[in-house]
């Protein structure tokens, strides 16, 4: 990962602080633009907004207690789809924070959202469609996951773009194989 560093502090401060979040709630962690996160622009290079989102993804799942769940059971998202918009580039050696919250779920589906601020102004917004797989193989329902989580929430509704990103992903998935009729039949 091009980001090892960062990923080692934030999860061991994440893992070690006292400091947890409902499951609908933001979670925030503060980083700086290095040299080595620009471009030839001089500007913070668009796929480093994508992993400063998967940052804030492991954030959201250690403060927000799913981690000791999905780990003992073997779970782990998988990103199905996502989009970015910048309206602001960042530059080094701006200070920024990635404000990671949950938007909505469903029974196959996940969407978080990871929104990069500089005081009041947002510079850019990722959002994210993701769902559980298993380390045994195959995909795990959003509702089993959270059968064995601790706590218990209902989805707030997704958000129309929200909606948008998941018809997308699934126009994009290959259609169903069928099964060969058996020739006994």
């Amino acid at each position: 990962m091009n980001l090892f560093l960062r990923l080692m502090l934030m999860f061991l401060e994440a893992t070690f602080s006292k400091h947890r979040i409902g499951m609908l709630d933001d979670v925030t962690r503060s980083y700086r633009v290095w040299l080595t996160d620009q471009d030839m622009f001089a500007h913070m290079t668009n796929s480093r907004y994508l992993s400063f989102g998967d940052l804030g993804t492991l954030n959201y799942i250690i403060r927000s207690n799913f981690w000791p769940g999905l780990r003992k059971n073997g779970w782990f998202p998988v990103i199905c789809g996502q989009t970015m918009v910048i309206s602001k580039m960042l530059r080094t050696p701006q200070k920024f924070d990635v404000v990671t919250n949950v938007v909505g779920w469903d029974d196959t589906y996940v969407g978080l959202r990871h929104r990069f601020m500089r005081g009041d102004r947002q510079h850019a917004e990722v959002r994210v469609i993701a769902r559980f797989a298993s380390s045994k193989g195959g995909g795990v329902s959003t509702s089993t996951v959270m059968d064995a989580m601790p706590f218990h929430y209902d989805s707030p509704d997704f958000p129309p773009e929200y909606l948008e990103l998941i018809a997308t992903v699934e126009a994009a998935r290959p259609p169903a194989r069928k099964k060969p009729k058996d020739p006994q039949d």
